[in-house]
């Protein structure tokens, strides 16, 4: 049961923030379909609180878009770090008919003072959502999940990048995208928040990596990150991860260090080569933070793991001032696909127990991104690299995507190995998703971007 704080001194100490703040930090709505029937589906609602906090969430009502809801009480509370509880409720339904159905919660309010909406925040209800496909023909099995937490605590004018570490057990293609966080209005209609702002800067990338090159401000942020799940260019459903964060001075914060990655093969995107049946080794190092008091712990999250498809060992060698790392596994042939697994490894600040309560930054996180397969040619050559284009996966087998900057009208040019023209394709500014044309074979093509019908450059796309 999730601690309740009782009258004591600690509690009279506590009372004018718990006043005035919400328990609500993060949260995401995901679901697994039933095998037997495609119109059930058994969803699992996370939602992760602030442990101080007296309010409780024993039970709640999940909307189901079809003009239901259903009233389903919490099934576990567990404590994921000295600030915040994982919360967890689990529920079954069957729809009557084939649709899109977006299933929601709405959470009591934000905290107060949030930067990046009007005030006052603390009167804007919270909504997380998923989309459900009910559809005989599309089998989709599984939303997207998550291996990683959402909970960021970037720090002020310091670069930041973190990752939610995503994954799809049916193999869909992943597609995020930042978009305003919604709210139910006093008529009861969901909606954008009003004068919602993106905070200044902050990006995320093809892997679902959250960039912040500047972190501004120090206090909290409200943000919504939407994961798509695509097959075949089709939208299987998509699932919303509200993240409510904290820009906040390191006072607690270890650091983490990728050692090894100059040593390693790396791909035109970045992410790190792994051949099928040979070890791979990633080296880290956890060194203490300011506080030499605190002692060190870590650990692994992945879809590698949580989904067992690989065995991994994580060790950690004893060093002055923190741990040397290494983590290690061997990919098999069935771990092979076009796109990198996603590995992250939290280095964790121990708080003592009778440690003052406040806010911090109790983790770091190293990121890597592992791709089972062989070498990928430069995806991007020459003047197309310096233009802003980019393609990958490169090889593909079934889809690709071409991130294109804002030029005015883009069109790629596909050719064979022996000049004989393919197909044309459009583009427009930013990412722009393909299936593999049906007349393409295993093999080499070339193609030319151009803007404007000129020329900006050529690559070579391999079709496996």
């Amino acid at each position: 049961m999730k601690t309740k704080l009782t009258i004591s001194i600690l509690a009279v100490l506590l009372l004018p923030f718990l006043v005035q703040a919400t328990h609500l930090h993060s949260g995401y709505i995901s679901y697994t379909r039933d095998t037997q029937n495609p119109n059930k589906f058994n969803f699992v609602f996370t939602l992760y609180t602030n442990h101080y906090s007296s309010v409780e969430d024993p039970e709640g009502y999940m909307y189901m878009g079809d003009g239901n809801r259903v009233n389903v009480v919490r099934n576990s509370v567990t404590r994921y770090s000295r600030t915040y509880d994982k919360e967890i409720y689990k529920w079954s339904y069957t729809y009557l008919n084939a649709g899109n159905y977006t299933v929601y919660w709405i959470g009591e309010n934000l905290n107060a003072n949030i930067l990046n909406i009007p005030p006052p925040s603390n009167q804007i209800s919270l909504n997380v959502y998923t989309i459900v496909k009910v559809d005989p023909l599309y089998k989709n099995m599984h939303s997207a999940q998550l291996a990683g937490v959402p909970i960021l605590s970037p720090r002020p004018g310091v670069p930041f990048s973190y990752n939610l570490l995503a994954y799809d057990a049916d193999g869909d293609e992943l597609i995020y995208d930042l978009v305003p966080p919604k709210y139910r209005r006093p008529d009861g209609a969901i909606t954008y928040v009003p004068g919602y702002q993106f905070p200044d800067g902050l990006t995320v990338d093809q892997f679902g990596e959250l960039r912040w090159k500047n972190p501004g401000t120090k206090g909290q942020y409200v943000i919504a990150l939407e994961v798509t799940e695509k097959r075949d260019g089709q939208v299987m459903g998509s699932t919303l991860v509200y993240i409510n964060l904290f820009v906040l001075d390191p006072e607690e914060q270890p650091e983490m260090v990728w050692l090894n990655k100059n040593r390693l093969t790396l791909n035109s995107d970045g992410s790190v080569l792994a051949r099928p049946n040979q070890p791979l080794k990633l080296e880290y190092y956890l060194r203490k933070g300011i506080n030499p008091a605190l002692t060190l712990s870590t650990r692994q999250f992945s879809e590698l793991d949580t989904l067992n498809l690989s065995p991994t060992s994580l060790t950690a060698r004893d060093t002055v001032d923190g741990y040397a790392l290494t983590l290690r596994f061997t990919p098999t042939d069935a771990l092979k696909r076009s796109q990198p697994y996603l590995i992250g490894l939290r280095g964790r600040s121990n708080v003592l127990s009778d440690y003052k309560y406040n806010y911090a930054i109790e983790d770091n996180w190293a990121f890597t991104y592992v791709l089972v397969g062989e070498q990928q040619p430069a995806s991007s050559e020459g003047d197309l690299a310096k233009a802003g284009f980019i393609l990958y996966p490169n090889p593909t087998a079934d889809k690709f995507m071409i991130e294109a900057p804002d030029m005015p009208d883009m069109h790629l040019q596909l050719r064979d190995a022996t000049g004989k023209a393919i197909q044309v394709l459009s583009l427009k500014p930013g990412r722009n998703h393909f299936v593999k044309p049906p007349q393409l074979a295993s093999g080499l093509y070339l193609y030319t971007i151009s803007s404007r019908q000129k020329p900006v450059g050529t690559g070579r796309l391999i079709v496996r």
